[in-house]
């Protein structure tokens, strides 16, 4: 009985997690927020550096992961990869990606953007375009994943993405966490891309949150 109804669960998992995940990726619109009264300043956000540490056969699916070491060491790959697929017994299967005309590196230009402009502040990612007085931000990602928890009956997609905010003229650390959970029947790239968009929402607000400090009391 208890093999029969062990049997049950597991196809009942199979058959959430069989949703469909495109092999061409999916793409992020990410949340545009109100656009405040310019405040004069501007921060030249001279780069984004993705930093994430990829494992093969990690632990635990909250690590980021690639199925070969291949994969690990192609920054073309690595720069689109945003979570991993898992059957119904939570073995890992292909990874899930960003489409392949976006990269985790723009959709965090964009998120910080944004952030910036609810604050007043001008955003430019050229040198030729920085003022002299412009603020410098250097920004590292650290943790930008999604993954699946697999419960009896549901689903749950998690994601968290972690950014360091280093400013160029006194060399201050700012960090930025958000997380987000979604409860779901799928893993498909609808529940996918929701889940990785709650956190960027909340990434944002956060953001805001630390940026206040700016320009001096950081």
């Amino acid at each position: 009985m208890r093999k029969a109804i062990k049997g049950i669960l597991l196809t009942v998992v199979a058959l959430m997690l069989a949703g469909c995940v495109s092999s061409r990726g999916f793409k992020i619109d990410v949340p545009q927020g109100t656009i405040a009264k310019p405040n004069g300043m501007q921060v030249f956000i001279r780069q984004i550096t993705d930093n994430r540490d990829f494992q093969l056969r990690p632990s635990s699916p909250n690590i980021p992961s690639f199925g070969s070491k291949r994969d690990i060491g192609n920054a073309s790959i690595k720069c689109r990869t945003v979570g991993r697929q898992r059957n119904g017994y939570g073995k890992a299967m292909r990874n899930v990606f960003l489409d392949e005309n976006q990269k985790i590196e723009t959709v965090i230009y964009d998120a910080l953007k944004n952030s910036l402009n609810a604050l007043g502040y001008e955003v430019v990612d050229s040198r030729a375009l920085a003022k002299n007085d412009a603020i410098i931000m250097d920004v590292s990602i650290d943790r930008f994943w999604s993954w699946i928890n697999i419960g009896a009956w549901t689903l749950r997609m998690d994601a968290e993405i972690k950014t360091t905010l280093t400013l160029g003229s006194t060399g201050k650390q700012l960090m930025v966490i958000a997380e987000s959970q979604n409860h779901c029947q799928t893993g498909s790239s609808a529940n996918w891309r929701k889940t990785i968009r709650i956190s960027i929402e909340n990434y944002i607000q956060e953001a805001q949150e630390q940026l206040r400090c700016l320009p001096d009391n950081c």
